[in-house]
């Protein structure tokens, strides 16, 4: 199964109070659960333009949100997993105002030094080929995502981040 969602007992206990004090919306769906494969996160970003589609831009190109949402849910599917680990990734959306406030949980690898990348784009000197990774995903996740924050707990990555719904918020 590549999306399903969690029993309404258990969105309860992942929405603890805890949450709201970092000052996160509290979503009052259960979360998207996905496979960390290619076509989990297919999955995913369908349900957002499901949910938050007449808030995203209709003229065939791709938003914001979905161009950070899958930056971010590719990144866990080829690196915190990776091809020897597969395991879920745990989504929550919630939608204030122009903005989609996001919650990504995985349980795989932890971001190198336990901290988000810099994303600074590689230079023009580079070539493509040989560019580092991480350089191009994580430099347009920080152009476009606000009040992004990363913590490991115990065996847990967990990323939250705000990104607007519109081109111009």
């Amino acid at each position: 199964m590549t999306l399903s969602r969690a029993p309404d007992g258990e969105a309860d206990a992942s929405n603890s109070a805890e949450d709201a004090s970092v000052g996160a919306p509290v979503e009052t769906r259960p979360p998207l659960i996905i496979e960390a494969t290619p076509l989990g996160v297919r999955a995913a970003l369908k349900e957002m333009r499901a949910r938050f589609g007449s808030s995203i831009t209709a003229d065939g190109t791709l938003g914001m949100a979905e161009t950070v949402l899958a930056e971010v849910l590719n990144n866990i599917v080829e690196h915190a997993y990776a091809r020897d680990r597969d395991g879920p990734i745990e989504l929550r959306l919630a939608r204030e105002g122009v903005w989609l406030q996001v919650d990504v949980r995985d349980y795989g690898r932890p971001m190198p030094g336990e901290s988000l990348p810099d994303g600074r784009m590689p230079g023009p000197d580079i070539l493509a080929d040989d560019a580092p990774e991480g350089g191009f995903g994580w430099f347009l996740i920080r152009a476009f995502a606000r009040n992004l924050d990363y913590t490991r707990q115990a065996n847990q990555n967990r990323l939250t981040f705000s990104v607007p719904l519109c081109e111009e918020p």
